[in-house]
């Protein structure tokens, strides 16, 4: 039996931090912006505007995180936009008004982005992440991710 689970993947709206995760249903959802990266187009092929994840009814169960580097205490080495980090806290704070649980927060790594803990730089605006997912397994970092993991 399949399960329909709802997939919002990132669109950069401007260079101010801003960011949206919008509901796509099939890879022809997307389009390439400025940079060739895909992301998903504003309105379906319908003209329907898509559903934002700020403004959907169900709350969201994980969050798949992009990075440079990370450390095994859930720091998370972005590009410096603060895009993710910003987007992740006013989901949490959504989330919390709601009284909904916390989603994971997963980044998708290679070993060799995995760095001594120290070494990454943190501001009070990084949104650390639960676990690590590696070719060779999964790190849990936080006790929600070391729940699901075991």
């Amino acid at each position: 039996m399949w399960v329909k689970k709802k997939l919002y993947v990132p669109r950069v709206e401007d260079k101010n931090s801003f960011m949206r995760m919008l509901n796509i249903s099939r890879i022809d959802d997307l389009i390439a912006n400025s940079m060739d990266i895909l992301e998903p187009a504003p309105c379906d092929a319908e003209g329907n505007e898509r559903e934002d994840v700020m403004f959907a009814n169900e709350p969201v169960d994980l969050f798949l995180l992009p990075g440079l580097a990370f450390d095994k205490s859930g720091r998370r080495l972005g590009r410096g936009g603060g895009y993710y980090d910003t987007l992740l806290t006013k989901y949490q704070e959504l989330a919390k008004d709601r009284k909904w649980k916390k989603p994971l927060f997963v980044a998708l790594s290679y070993s060799v982005q995995i760095l001594e803990d120290g070494v990454i730089p943190v501001t009070p605006n990084d949104v650390p992440v639960d676990a690590l997912v590696l070719s060779s397994g999964i790190i849990p970092i936080t006790p929600a991710a070391d729940e699901i993991c075991s």
